[in-house]
């Protein structure tokens, strides 16, 4: 690996620097970048397994191209085949679904029916996600198909397919799944390290063509400045979580390339209803009158988002096109919390009511670079109103979020991940959902959920999904900050790395450096 001394650390780091404070872009000589059969790719992300089933992990698996789905959602987010030929829907609640013919396992096995059926039922025991999400009582294995028949109505089942959670892999392989998985993708395990650099090698026999990059490095750099140094250095080919503010130094260098998308990807800002100040709807509403999205969006995020309405993007069917219901407003803010009863008695700028000061802790993490910077500007916006927050970096947010261990918390996530409105509203805002961090609760919205399940007419799907959003907002359960555009900053020689708006998909058999 070529290292980078610490004099030019520093020199690259100073003149990042002075170029985002005069909105310079990096400008240098062409480079003739050296040829090489391995791609280095630099991460802010990283996994401690690649087992589909666990938690989250299998979109690691998918995005490194190891294993594959039965379905797999397009550039437009509409379901295609992949593993299957295609489907049949015999009933409302039995699914028949035909496996393409003649696609092996990376050890050579055959795919078929039955290492289909046993990968999918693994899957929906070991992941929380996967089962209340499917809703599969049984999976038959045929000749060259498989029978899915769901324990209650389920409109959504092929898009939920298309999720890395139920990704094929051979469970019969005697390698350890959560280092080495046996999939059908482009690229196979050689090396993985949870915490260091990890290597992939071209599948010799892939299905869907020859691949034609020899290798991949993946390597997690915590730290977005460290990465952008790493990729002007040339130690790494392409960079992903990069700070926007640092994407937009490239875009005019023609040594490299940016490759953008808008996604579903959302900034979200979660209260613990368990916190007995932030029990009152007031309070949180107050909360939310004070935080400037658009002001974020166009200066910590340079524009390179969209200040968000609801959980989805305005330009999907499900998702909100306007709503005047949280507005910036300090003013008002501040009225509100004194008709709470909340005053500043000793003078000191906090506001407290009953003894009790209004202090709270925001949980979020660095892995996503813009985060940090967003927390602080929301620290600042709260501060003015006379509401403490001290903020917290941690690097086990899952952990953190799951033990409720916080009273904000700035997370980012794809809320449409599945081409569909169900799955994020199921986990995300249903009471006892899998991503319900915050503990909301609202028996309207779990009704409507309950409604949208198992409506299988899209525009109505879509109105109860807009009606869900419409009585959580008003609830100020949740602010939905901003919707992320998905950037890979890279060398201009490399080529067939496309960012996706599920974030699922990155390496594939047309992956190489020129």
């Amino acid at each position: 690996m070529k290292r980078i001394s610490s004099i030019r650390k520093v020199l690259i780091c100073m003149f990042l620097i002075v170029s985002q404070l005069v909105g310079c872009s990096i400008i240098s000589e062409e480079i003739e970048w050296q040829d090489k059969e391995q791609l280095v790719f630099g991460t802010t992300l990283s996994t401690k397994s690649l087992d589909p089933a666990n938690g989250y992990s299998g979109w690691f698996t998918v995005r490194y191209g190891i294993a594959e789905t039965l379905f797999k959602l397009d550039d437009n987010m509409e379901a295609v085949p992949w593993l299957a030929e295609g489907y049949e829907m015999i009933n409302n609640k039995t699914w028949k679904i035909k496996i393409k013919e003649n696609i092996r396992f990376q050890n050579d096995k055959e795919l078929t029916s039955q290492s289909v059926k046993e990968s999918m039922e693994r899957s929906i025991e070991l992941n929380s996600r996967a089962k209340s999400t499917l809703k599969i009582e049984s999976i038959e294995a045929k000749e060259n198909y498989i029978i899915i028949t769901t324990t209650e109505d389920n409109p959504t089942l092929i898009n939920d397919l298309c999720d890395p959670f139920v990704a094929i892999i051979d469970v019969n392989s005697s390698e350890d799944i959560s280092t080495n998985p046996i999939g059908t993708g482009a690229f196979m395990v050689d090396e993985f390290n949870h915490s260091g650099a990890s290597y992939f090698k071209k599948n010799p026999n892939y299905w869907d063509g020859e691949v034609k990059l020899e290798g991949i490095k993946v390597m997690p750099i915590a730290d977005a400045d460290t990465l952008a140094m790493a990729l002007q250095s040339g130690e790494i080919d392409v960079a992903q979580g990069l700070a926007y503010s640092m994407v937009k130094l490239f875009q005019d260098d023609k040594n490299y390339k940016v490759e953008s998308t808008d996604t579903s990807r959302a900034i979200v800002m979660y209260f613990n209803e368990k916190n007995e100040i932030l029990k009152n709807t007031n309070v949180r509403k107050a909360i939310n009158m004070l935080i400037d999205k658009e002001m974020y969006t166009s200066y910590i995020l340079n524009g390179e988002a969209i200040s968000g309405i609801g959980a989805f993007p305005s330009n999907t069917n499900y998702g909100l096109k306007d709503n005047e219901s949280i507005v910036v407003d300090e003013e008002e803010a501040i009225e509100i919390l004194k008709k709470e009863g909340y005053t500043d008695s000793d003078g000191d700028g906090i506001l407290e009511k009953d003894g009790k000061k209004i202090s709270f802790k925001l949980v979020t993490y660095s892995s996503r670079a813009e985060l940090p910077s967003i927390a602080q500007a929301i620290q600042a916006d709260l501060k003015k109103a006379g509401i403490e927050v001290t903020i917290e970096i941690s690097d086990n947010i899952t952990d953190i979020l799951e033990a409720g261990n916080f009273d904000l918390a700035l997370y980012s996530n794809i809320t449409s991940s599945s081409g569909d409105s169900l799955a994020y509203l199921n986990n995300a805002v249903k009471t006892g959902g899998s991503s319900n961090y915050g503990y909301y609760r609202n028996e309207e919205v779990d009704s409507l959920i309950d409604k949208l399940e198992v409506e299988f007419n899209k525009d109505e799907r879509d109105k109860l999904a807009i009606k869900i959003q419409e009585i959580v907002l008003d609830d100020n359960a949740y602010n939905f900050i901003a919707n992320m555009k998905m950037s890979f900053v890279m060398k201009n020689n490399v080529i067939g790395i496309e960012p996706h708006p599920t974030d699922y998909y990155q390496f594939n058999a047309n992956t190489d450096i020129e």
